[in-house]
């Protein structure tokens, strides 16, 4: 039976609603090779996996998700294979994930404060308890309105009040994606472009490898086998690496199931030769 790997999930430390030690479960359970845990701008999930780890479990992969670009553009970059060390408290990357942390925080504030002037009935403080401490995303929010019973289900949330252009949306205030590329190859990591068919994220491609980018996303859900053949072939274009994962979230919507890209170990093994020239 062929190794396989999966290189995109999410616990309660980000946006996920599978705590760490239920997601270690899982892994074991899929038969992975080898995982990554990519919580957005933290490393808490991932550490506390790393605690739980036993002998024969599956290989544990340094991994976050930090969102960049332009004003006006959200991409989600995978960094990938940096060294723990570099990554220490006061460190560039550790600084960097702490000030997202914060940003996230105060527009998740501002996101509350619009909806409640439109009359939905949230608060801080219920949105602060759902995320129990991690960075607060939009599904913190669409959580708490749902709970409620501002919205009728999750979607609605997001549909109807939080998604792009809504009433009660508010705009990332991300890093340029060339500063991310810098403070994942100074930490001796890789980066890669996550889901490169959600938000048009494929159509910068050329841009971001003029940035230093190192990889692309092509196993994803979101991502159809006409999509996936076209992202492998610009990553031959442009000679980068290409991994997968099922961006588990643990929630019934457009995310997969831990390991059912199936993606090959062979791809972790050229992900960590392109590290190698970080290190």
């Amino acid at each position: 039976m062929p190794d396989f790997i999966d290189m995109h999930m999410h616990t309660t430390a980000s946006d996920g609603v599978t705590s760490p030690s239920e997601l270690l479960d899982l892994v074991r359970k899929s038969g992975v090779r080898a995982f990554a845990v990519t919580d957005h701008d933290t490393f808490v999930g991932s550490a506390e996996i790393r605690d739980l780890l036993v002998d024969d479990d599956p290989e544990l992969v340094t991994a976050v998700e930090l969102s960049a670009g332009e004003p006006g553009e959200d991409l989600h970059l995978l960094v990938y294979l940096f060294d723990t060390p570099k990554v220490k408290p006061g460190s560039p990357l550790d600084s960097a994930v702490a000030e997202f942390h914060r940003r996230r925080n105060s527009r998740g504030e501002s996101m509350v404060e619009l909806l409640q002037k439109k009359g939905l009935d949230i608060s801080m403080q219920a949105v602060s308890e759902i995320a129990g401490g991690s960075p607060i995303g939009r599904p913190h929010i669409a959580d708490a309105l749902l709970k409620t019973g501002a919205v009728e289900s999750y979607d609605a949330a997001f549909r109807n009040w939080i998604g792009y252009g809504k009433p009660g949306y508010v705009e990332k205030e991300n890093i340029r994606p060339a500063e991310a590329v810098s403070l994942a190859h100074d930490a001796g990591g890789i980066i890669v472009l996550a889901h490169p068919a959600v938000n048009q994220a494929g159509e910068q491609i050329e841009r971001l490898v003029n940035c230093g980018l190192d990889g692309i996303e092509v196993w994803h859900p979101a991502n159809s086998q006409s999509q996936r053949k076209r992202f492998r072939e610009q990553a031959d274009k442009y000679d980068l690496v290409i991994s997968g994962g099922s961006d588990y979230h643990g929630r019934d919507d457009h995310h997969g199931e831990v390991g059912q890209m199936q993606v090959p170990y062979e791809r972790l093994l050229e992900m960590k030769k392109r590290a190698e020239k970080y290190k």
